[in-house]
């Protein structure tokens, strides 16, 4: 699945406001109360999510100048990646206006990045599309699905609005096919100038069934 990344050097991250603060809610939406599933404190506890800052960008240019990270990208990979280039795509992430961007620390220690982009540019929208990357140096730990599924869940309940959260994984990423599986994504109609990309989502009030989630390895 897509997304971008960063890493501050300070071991203190900043925390965005607490997924119970005063809801986002736009005139005319209609806000859904479906109960949501909160995930174990230990999730909670442990995951923490930030914006990316400008004095990130030697980091974020050293986690994302790596080809592989690149492979299921829709993007292609801007090889080198330079600096200059991890600035503006720093940049690009804090402009709220169509996605909402975060770099996603476990244990106090950055290790990737989540995303939803909202499906019409209205902010909250009903639904958007999410997607993340994890840093190469924590990969087979077991973080990236308990790093989506508590992200989703934090912007289900940031956005009383949104009803629904998409995913699109190319057919040969089989990691993201087995972590939408795993989080409760259903398989969705396809869209036919895209073949090899499939469509999943995940309806408000449903899924992110917590107890298939392995605890994250150190």
């Amino acid at each position: 699945m897509p997304l971008d990344v960063i890493t501050p050097e300070s071991s203190e991250p900043h925390t965005d406001a607490a997924a119970s603060a005063v809801p986002d809610i736009l005139r005319g939406k209609k806000l859904d109360t479906l109960p949501l599933q909160a995930p174990p404190d230990m999730l909670t506890r442990d995951f923490l999510f930030d914006g990316w800052h400008h004095d990130d960008a030697a980091l974020y240019q050293k986690m994302l100048d790596d080809p592989d990270l690149w492979r299921f990208m829709p993007e292609d990979y801007p090889a080198p990646l330079s600096l200059e280039l991890a600035q503006d795509l720093i940049a690009l992430s804090q402009q709220a206006a169509h996605h909402k961007v975060r770099a996603v620390y476990w244990q106090n220690r950055l290790v990737g990045q989540v995303r939803l982009q909202w499906s019409r540019g209205a902010t909250p929208p009903a639904s958007g599309e999410i997607s993340y990357w994890l840093a190469r140096k924590d990969w087979g730990k077991g973080l990236s699905a308990p790093m989506v599924g508590v992200f989703a869940y934090r912007c289900f309940v940031k956005f009383p609005a949104l009803r629904q959260i998409e995913a699109r994984i190319h057919r040969d990423n089989t990691a993201s096919l087995r972590l939408v599986d795993r989080l409760g994504f259903r398989l969705a109609a396809q869209d036919d100038a895209t073949p090899d990309w499939s469509r999943f989502t995940l309806q408000r009030g449903t899924g992110l069934d917590w107890t298939a989630l392995a605890a994250p390895r150190l």
